[in-house]
This record gives structure tokens, C-alpha cells and sequence, in this order.
């Protein structure tokens, strides 16, 4: 089971957190402020004794990164260091911060939940910043208590490129190549020794000593394929942690993109693991990550040979006794203890266990030994392979697959044609059209079921879902979708959830997550809610277009809704009363995101004044000069009467929701502001939250074929649609950013 924490920001300014498990439909957000000033200088410090150790400091030049060998140590090392280190991470992340408690507690509240479930449990820190990637995260107290045998791992950077299902080598046997590069003053012959006695495992090992950068290549671009790759010898990391490099003999040093090809190639042909038992290895990682190699092992700091062969020894004696890949890693740093106490026998390396660190793609599957050595055919990309994707696959199998399959090709061509001789075009990305898109990963590939589907909720999903409506009338008019509103109550999420609950909607469209009451309710009238990501949309603030002012901070924005700041003078701007309009809580999703993000979950002031509709509330603000509201971006930034703000954490680092340079007033609207999507993407604008589609699920739904179970089906595949090429692009084009439903 997976915990993910994805933390998105800076050293500087802190991150925004998002922690999901979605086994147990578990999601929650936070803040997690920037390192204390204690903690930074605690690392570094630690960092600076460790690598002044002699065996350290005579080996690291002229490459840094050198792995190294063991000769004499000074005495003070950096022992003192390490708990020094562990006490300032401690104090960090238990800091009682209210931004990052949710944080906290729901990691608390997750192992509780998974305590009684034997299932292996492991962590994922998905960032960016290399700070927080070279944290050692196994020291704080809340993972030491709450899951002490859990393995923290780190996520890396996907690479853009679209990757497929794989078969895993050709070859009966576990195929490993080692690669022993430049390697004076290493005892290299350990390393091996531990390597080839996994041929007592079923293994074949391909070993190359010194090679040269040709022969290195020929050896990766072998038809059989290997699933592991391991590299001893020297290697190292550019400081930003993003380039790193081997050094294969005496005379070559070569990074990844200098050999890339054959990496992908290898990739390609099966390879799930690198290991990389050198120096420094996060660089390494990192450019792995971008050829799609779903697994890598590193070290975060230079190595110790003795550490670098009790690592090796005991990761391998557990891997092929096929402990997972994340469980063997767990076993292997805990070996590496006594090499934090043995003072004084000249083996003392305070920080041992926190050299080695797993790397894996975003949701990548856990790996054993026993799953690559049986040849079976898997999606390495996906992180748990459910029921539905073993039933997929096993179609091929059918004879009478290829017939059906030629069937579906004559219809899917019919379709095609059809589309293709429709004059009605949507502009796309690089100024594509839908027709340059018609290919697999098109809507019309989405098997949609034969029916009226009513649904409604979140006005902020309208130019979503109204561009999708217009395209399938075309590709499919057999799945017809009757948008419908209450009778009683404005349209929002919360009403749209409402009435799903009350069967008035057979699924809902949402701006918010289900909170724990819709979930109670629904599990009392026997069936789950289940919610379904499908695009990540910004939040902006409209003031009126006369209006002077830079933009504000988000704590400027708090201030205004509780009634705090009552005059735009307070903030820099001319002297005009604050009149702010708001759509209501109890239908409104994007209030309830707003209440809780921007304002900590504390009441709206006095003097808000709310309107049913964003279209009233907009044109309240472009009648009144001091007026101001929020809604999504993608109805806020194209208008003409009213102008979105810059917003930011500080007032120097200021955030525009649309594109640069602003479309002047006296322009509109010929022209038009748009949404500036890589802001959103790059989590540099503060206020971002996900769409979602929200659906029942009943018990046993797999084998109910009733009308409930048919509602079931249609939801799932609307989602499908946004999940495919042209459902991003469109998704895109109105000024959201998609989700990629395997993550």
C-alpha cells in the first residue's frame, strides 16, 4: 500500500502538501513551512564533517562523489552531527504548525487504519526540491513510530515521453549486467563475488570490467535484454542534484545523456532496476527517471566501500529470496547500523543508513525478484494491477479477440470518416486541430454505454463539460448526458453530491473532495461514493478593472473574507470601502476549497455579501469599484469587465493566473487574457485543487448488471474520455491541467 506525500514549493517560501493513500480513499492537504534555519545548518554541518573524514576527503577530488575506501578517520567525524541533524528535523516537522498538522495527523490516522492489514506499506516523497530529497525522512519520530518497518522512497520526475505496456526480458533466466567502472582504491571483487553468486539463484550475469563506452553500449543493446543493471566504480552528481556521471575506465567519464539511446533501448527490452552502489548518486537517479526506468537504487553521499559491500550483500541475500524491492532496501539500511557506533576500529560513518535511497517513477508497481525471474508480462508504469487490467490483457489470449478486434477496427474507421467530414473544429495545442488528434488515445477509442445519464454539480466544471457534451454528440450520440440542476437549490458540488446521494443524478461533477458526512451517508444507504481526479483547476481573484493594485498575498486575501480589511488602502490601493461577494458555502465547492484553504477553515466576515451565480457575482465586481471575488481561473481570466490578481505567499513573489503580457481593457474582447496553465502546473500559484467526477460503487459491483450498476459503468467511462490524448488537449485548451488517471 502506498502513502504518497507530493510537496510542491520552495527552500524559500515553504510547500504546499498533498498526501494521498488511495486504497483507502484517503486525501489531505497542508503546508509544510521552509527548513529552519537550524535544520540547514545542522545538514551542512553533518555534510561537511562527514565528507572531512580522511577516507572521505582523500578520495573525493578531482571528481566529486568518488566512492571510497577505508584508511584512517578523524576522531570528532560527524557523529555529535547526526543526532544534532535528527533533533532539528524532529523539531521541524512536529513543529505544531496549523498548516501542517492535517498533514500529521493523517499520517497517524493511516497507519492506525493499515495496522491490522499485512499488506507492505511504503512511503513516497514526491519532490522536486533537492533539500527535502536529501532530508533524511526515516529519522522522524512520527515515521519511526507509526511505521517502523516502512520503507521512505523517493518519486521522481516523469519523463514527458508516453510509455507502454512491457514485456520483461526474453530470457528464462534473471538477467543481470554489472558494470565495474574506474575503480582505484575500491575492492571491487566483493561486489562481484555477492553478484555472481546469484547464479545459485537462477541468474545470468554479464560483467564488464573497464569497458569502453562502445562495448558498454553493445552490451545494453543485447536482444535478450537484462532486468537489472549495477554499476561499481567511481561516479558523482552535479550539486543541484539534477546531472550525474559514471566513470567507466581510466579515460571515459560519461553522464546518462551520453549513453542514453542504449539505456532506452535496455528499458525498452524489459530493464526495471538500476543500482548504482558509487557516490552520489541522486543526479543518476534523476536522468533515469527521464528514459522511464520505473526503479533505480542510489546513494545520496559519498560511500564507504565497507558500507558500499554490507549494502550489496544483504539488499541481494533479501531481494532473491524475494522480499519486494522496498523490503529488501529496509533490511539492507538497517545492516548498515554499526557503522554509525564501531568508534573506534576506523569504521565509524555517522549517517550510514541514510545513504541508500530508492528512486521509483510516480505509482510505479512494487518489484520482486520472483515476478521479473517468472517472465510475466506487466505494466511496469502502473503502480497496482487490478482485477479489471488482468481480465484486459487476457483477451489477446481469445481466439476470437482478432475477429472482434476487426470488427471494432471497421467501426472505429467508420467513426473516423465521420469525424473527419464534420466541419465542426476545436483549436488545440501548437495549433493542432481535433482532426490532426484522431488517433488512438482519440475520444471516439472510448467505449461509451448506450443511454440518457443525468448529471449536474460544480458550475466551475462548465467549460469543461461543455466541450466535451459538443464532441460527443459527434463521436458518440448514442451517450447522451442530460445536465440537470435542483429544483430547490443553486447549482454547486455540494448540491450536485446531494443529489447523487438522493438518486436524482446518476454521477456528479465536483470541485472539491467528499467529506467524511457524504461518505457516512452514502454508506448507510448501502453503496460507497467514490471520486474520480480528472483535472486540476486555479482559483482567481476578479476586482474591478479600474482598480490599481499590484495583487495580494494569501494572507492579505484571509484578511479581506474575515473582515480584517475592510479598505483597499489597507493594502496599497486607492481609498475605497472592500465589498466582497462570495457564491454560498452550503452549494458552492469552490467556497468550501476556498474556506478551507485560504481561510484555515475560519468564518467569512460580516460583510460578505453572497450572490447565487459567479456570472452575478462577476458583475457585481465590474460595477462596483471596490468590489472583489473568486472563482476558477477559467472563468475569471478571459473576462473583460472585471481583471484577476496576482497572488502570492509574499508580496514580493507574486503569482499572475493568466498568460504575460495582460490583454488591456480597451482590447477586449478581440483579444483575451488566458490562463497561464504552467503556473498552475509548476505549483507556483497558491491556490490550485482537483476536479473531480463523482460516482456510487455497491457492493459486489462487478457482478451487479442491474440499473445501478449501469449508472457505475457510465461514470467510469465519462472519465476514461478525459484520461485519453485529445481529452487532455481539450482539457488544456479551456485552462486546466489534466490528470493522468494510472497516477
Amino acid at each position: 500500500m502506498l502513502v504518497k506525500l507530493k510537496l510542491r514549493g520552495n527552500s524559500q517560501q515553504g510547500w504546499n502538501v498533498d498526501l494521498t493513500e488511495k486504497q483507502l480513499e484517503v486525501e489531505a492537504e497542508g503546508f509544510l513551512p521552509p527548513l529552519s534555519p537550524e535544520l540547514e545548518s545542522s545538514l551542512s554541518k553533518w555534510q561537511s564533517s562527514y565528507r572531512q573524514i580522511d577516507s572521505v576527503r582523500s578520495c573525493i577530488a578531482p571528481k566529486p562523489g568518488s566512492r571510497i575506501v577505508s584508511k584512517s578517520m578523524t576522531r570528532y567525524s560527524s557523529f555529535e552531527h547526526t543526532a544534532v541533524v535528527r533533533k532539528d528535523l524532529n523539531q521541524w516537522l512536529n513543529s505544531g504548525d496549523p498548516r501542517w498538522l492535517p498533514i500529521r495527523d493523517k499520517l497517524i490516522e493511516i497507519s492506525q487504519k493499515l495496522e491490522s492489514t499485512n499488506e507492505e506499506i511504503f512511503v513516497l516523497i514526491d519532490a522536486k526540491d533537492l533539500d527535502l530529497r536529501r532530508l533524511p525522512w526515516q529519522e522522524w519520530s512520527i515515521f519511526e513510530k507509526y511505521y517502523p518497518q516502512t520503507e521512505i522512497a523517493l518519486s521522481l520526475p516523469k519523463s514527458s515521453n508516453k510509455t507502454t505496456i512491457k514485456l520483461l526480458p526474453k530470457s528464462q533466466n534473471m538477467r543481470i549486467l554489472v558494470v565495474v567502472g574506474r575503480s582505484d582504491g575500491i575492492n571491487t571483487q566483493n561486489d562481484l563475488e555477492i553478484i555472481q553468486d546469484l547464479e545459485n539463484h537462477g541468474a545470468k550475469v554479464v560483467c564488464l570490467i573497464k569497458p569502453t563506452p562502445r562495448s558498454l553500449c553493445e552490451a545494453l543493446w543485447d536482444e535478450d535484454g537484462y532486468h537489472i543493471f549495477v554499476f561499481t566504480g567511481h561516479s558523482g552528481s552535479e550539486n543541484n542534484g539534477t546531472i550525474g556521471w559514471i566513470e567507466l575506465n581510466d579515460k571515459h567519464s560519461l553522464n546518462i545523456e551520453q549513453f542514453k539511446e542504449a539505456l532506452r533501448e535496455a528499458i525498452n527490452r524489459g530493464l526495471q532496476l538500476a543500482i548504482f552502489n558509487s557516490c552520489d548518486g541522486l543526479g543518476l537517479a534523476n536522468q533515469l527517471a527521464q528514459l522511464n526506468l520505473p526503479h533505480s537504487i542510489v546513494m545520496r553521499e559519498p560511500v564507504p566501500d565497507l558500507v558500499a559491500v554490507e549494502f550489496f550483500k544483504y539488499f541481494f541475500k533479501e531481494f532473491s529470496n524475494n522480499k519486494s524491492i522496498f523490503d529488501a532496501v529496509h533490511t539492507a539500511r538497517k545492516h548498515l547500523e554499526h557503522f554509525q557506533l564501531d568508534y573506534f576500529n576506523n569504521t565509524c560513518f555517522p549517517g550510514a543508513t541514510w545513504l541508500p535511497i530508492v528512486c521509483v517513477l510516480p505509482d510505479v508497481d512494487t518489484l520482486n525478484w520472483q515476478e521479473m525471474a517468472d517472465g510475466k508480462k506487466f505494466n511496469s508504469m502502473i503502480f497496482r494491477k487490478n482485477k479489471k487490467t488482468k481480465k484486459r490483457n487476457s483477451l489477446i489470449t481469445n481466439p476470437g479477440y482478432f475477429f472482434y478486434m476487426g470488427i471494432l477496427a471497421v467501426l472505429i474507421g467508420s467513426t473516423l470518416f465521420y469525424i473527419y467530414k464534420t466541419p465542426f473544429t476545436i483549436p488545440l495545442r501548437n495549433d493542432r486541430t481535433v482532426k490532426e488528434s484522431n488517433q488512438k488515445g482519440d475520444l471516439s477509442f472510448i467505449n461509451l454505454p448506450k443511454g440518457t445519464w443525468r448529471y449536474g454539480g460544480s458550475t466551475s466544471w462548465t467549460p469543461i463539460r461543455e466541450i466535451f457534451e459538443r464532441k460527443l454528440k459527434i463521436t458518440h450520440p448514442h451517450f447522451r448526458l442530460k445536465y440537470t440542476n435542483s429544483s430547490t437549490e443553486p447549482p454547486g458540488s455540494g448540491t450536485g453530491i446531494r443529489m447523487l446521494l438522493n438518486d436524482e443524478l446518476d454521477f456528479s461533477l465536483s470541485s472539491r473532495s467528499l467529506k467524511d458526512k457524504e461518505r457516512q451517508i452514502a454508506e448507510e444507504r448501502g453503496f460507497k461514493l467514490i471520486q474520480i481526479p480528472i483535472a486540476v483547476d486555479g482559483i482567481a481573484v476578479a476586482v474591478n478593472h479600474n482598480l490599481q493594485i499590484p495583487g495580494l498575498t494569501i494572507t492579505q486575501l484571509r484578511d479581506i473574507y474575515m473582515g480584517k480589511i475592510r479598505n483597499w488602502q489597507q493594502v496599497g490601493a486607492p481609498d475605497l470601502p472592500i465589498i466582497p461577494y462570495s457564491r454560498s458555502l452550503a452549494e458552492s465547492g469552490t467556497v468550501d476549497f476556498f474556506k478551507h484553504k485560504v481561510l484555515r477553515d475560519k468564518n467569512f466576515g460580516s460583510d460578505v455579501k453572497f450572490v447565487p451565480t459567479t456570472t452575478q457575482g462577476l458583475k457585481n465586481v465590474g460595477a462596483n469599484p471596490g468590489g472583489i471575488y473568486y472563482a476558477t481561473a477559467s472563468e475569471i481570466v478571459p473576462q473583460c469587465n472585471v481583471k484577476s490578481l496576482p497572488l502570492g505567499r509574499e508580496t514580493d513573489h507574486l503569482i499572475s493566473p493568466y498568460q504575460k503580457p495582460i490583454v488591456p481593457f480597451s482590447e477586449c474582447p478581440q483579444q483575451r487574457n488566458r490562463v497561464d496553465i504552467k503556473a498552475f502546473q509548476s505549483h507556483s500559484y497558491p491556490i490550485s485543487r482537483p476536479l473531480y467526477v463523482i460516482t456510487k460503487a455497491y457492493k459486489n459491483s462487478e457482478s451487479n448488471l442491474g440499473e445501478n450498476q449501469d449508472k457505475y459503468k457510465a461514470a467510469k467511462a465519462y472519465a476514461k474520455l478525459f484520461d485519453t490524448n485529445q481529452g487532455h488537449i481539450l482539457i488544456e485548451e479551456v485552462g486546466f491541467i489534466p490528470i493522468n488517471l494510472k497516477k
